[in-house]
């Protein structure tokens, strides 16, 4: 089993760039890691404790979201053996426990929420009995202490709204101290510990929070305007519009009924890239479309100036 999505990203570039779902250029990364001082685990896990309502005992930091996911699902397979995912949905979501010996069943409830590649809201199931939930988009449409959900644990990572990909960090909120504790046991074992470097700089990162994600969101909601009021013929999947937040899956059908993966190609052809369906677990004329970029006026008439050429 492969990350198909990374693959294709890794072969296909281009000017209009709709592809990345974390900001960029929102701080200076080299910054933070000359000029940090040194901070603790305990440092950073408080800060990220004051975002979520939470206590710092219930967090666990992590080599960023992927990381997490896959510590979490490692966890559960002691106690359960079977997992749900609603799609479309994004790959690690329904490949991970998979990978890990899960089959398909109700125990354990995984999902993104917001929803990547929709940017909607998701609607938990009524039975299962633990939940791991990717928070990576929650904080571009609401305050990260607003969400609980029942056995359940939290993912997220600095790559989204900071555009802090090359830092490395991301972390897991679990529903209680003991489940914490378990989690922590794997450091050294399957996992590593995260440098000292990188924890002071997500720490100097969170203590401009507020600021960050005021520039942040200032981008996404211009953007997610043009998204929504210069989309040509393009609609939504399922006919829900997207929340202001960086993903989108648009419905490309009225333009032309190729499959996905052709007119990714096609499209990559002209320099504009954005991902397929299949990639996100489903078949169909769609896209996935990210707005993080400052060009995104620019790359995503593109992108509808191309599909008016397929009709």
């Amino acid at each position: 089993m492969e990350c198909e999505t990374i693959n294709w990203l890794n072969r296909h570039h281009g000017k209009y760039e709709l592809s990345h779902s974390g900001m960029s250029n929102v701080f200076d990364l080299k910054e933070y890691l000359s000029n940090s001082p040194i901070k603790t685990y305990i440092d950073l896990k408080e800060e990220i404790a004051g975002l979520h309502g939470c206590s710092s005992k219930d967090i666990v930091i992590t080599h960023g979201a992927t990381e997490a996911f896959s510590m979490v699902i490692y966890h559960l397979a002691n106690k359960y053996h079977s997992f749900r995912v609603n799609k479309p949905e994004y790959e690690m979501i329904y490949k991970t426990p998979k990978i890990l010996g899960f089959r398909n069943g109700e125990e354990v409830f995984a999902a993104s929420n917001p929803n990547n590649p929709t940017g909607t809201m998701i609607k938990l199931p009524e039975n299962y009995a633990s939940a791991v939930i990717d928070e990576t988009f929650m904080e571009f449409v609401d305050t990260l202490d607003h969400y609980t959900y029942r056995n359940g644990f939290i993912v997220n990572t600095f790559t989204k709204v900071y555009g802090g990909g090359d830092l490395r960090l991301g972390y897991i909120v679990a529903p209680s101290v003991e489940e914490a504790k378990e989690l922590e046991g794997f450091k050294g074992l399957i996992t590593e510990d995260v440098s000292a470097l990188n924890i002071s700089a997500g720490y100097q990162v969170l203590k401009r929070h507020d600021e960050l994600l005021s520039k942040v969101r200032e981008i996404i909601e211009k953007n997610h305007s043009i998204l929504l009021n210069d989309n040509g013929k393009l609609k939504f999947f399922g006919g829900k519009k997207p929340l202001a937040l960086p993903v989108s899956f648009v419905d490309y059908s009225a333009y032309t009924e190729e499959d996905s993966e052709s007119v990714s190609e096609k499209l990559a052809d002209k320099g504009i890239i954005a991902l397929p369906a299949r990639y996100f677990g489903i078949s169909g004329t769609y896209l996935r479309v990210c707005i993080t970029g400052k060009d995104f006026p620019e790359a995503y008439s593109q992108l509808i100036g191309a599909l008016e050429a397929m009709e």
